[in-house]
């Protein structure tokens, strides 16, 4: 027994209803999507005039299963596509496999809208990662600028002491 067709007039008026609805709803959500893209580009301008060239990603979330599937979100600061900026990154694959990892990445306002909408309260998260990892940095770079001076007084002396014989 085949169920009754539908009134041809209802179902047609209400997809037509249904889409002027959704026509209405995607451009609201592209006007605030667009507003939190400017938001997004005021913070990378600034961050780009620090200079930094200091790359943090922090995980968002991670799922994995029982077989060592997994997939993980985060939010980060990096180079990609030559450009540094606020950034977002996925990663998929199994423990068991981890150079089959599939990793894709964009910067903010290039990125999934549902991943950008889960960023955004992690933000000073980030900001607090970066701090960290210049703290890091300058730490490291002291260390190396003290034996390069050191190599550097060496290898005066070692060329000083040649010239003069």
């Amino acid at each position: 027994m085949s169920a009754a067709p539908k009134d041809d007039g209802s179902f047609s008026e209400r997809v037509s209803s249904s889409y002027r609805q959704l026509s209405l709803a995607a451009s609201h959500l592209n006007i605030v999507s667009d507003e939190l893209g400017k938001s997004i580009s005021v913070l990378d301008a600034a961050l780009k005039k620090l200079n930094l060239g200091i790359s943090t990603w922090s995980r968002l979330d991670r799922w994995e299963d029982a077989f060592g599937n997994y997939s993980s979100r985060y939010l980060g600061y990096a180079k990609v596509n030559n450009r540094w900026g606020i950034a977002l990154r996925t990663v998929a694959g199994n423990n068991n496999q981890p150079e089959d990892a599939a990793v894709e990445e964009w910067l903010f306002n290039d990125a999934p809208r549902a991943l950008r909408i889960e960023a955004v309260e992690k933000l000073p998260d980030l900001f607090d990662n970066l701090i960290k990892e210049a703290d890091v940095a300058i730490r490291k770079v002291k260390a190396q600028t003290l034996s390069a001076r050191q190599l550097a007084a060496a290898l005066g002396e070692a060329t000083g002491g040649a010239e003069r014989k």
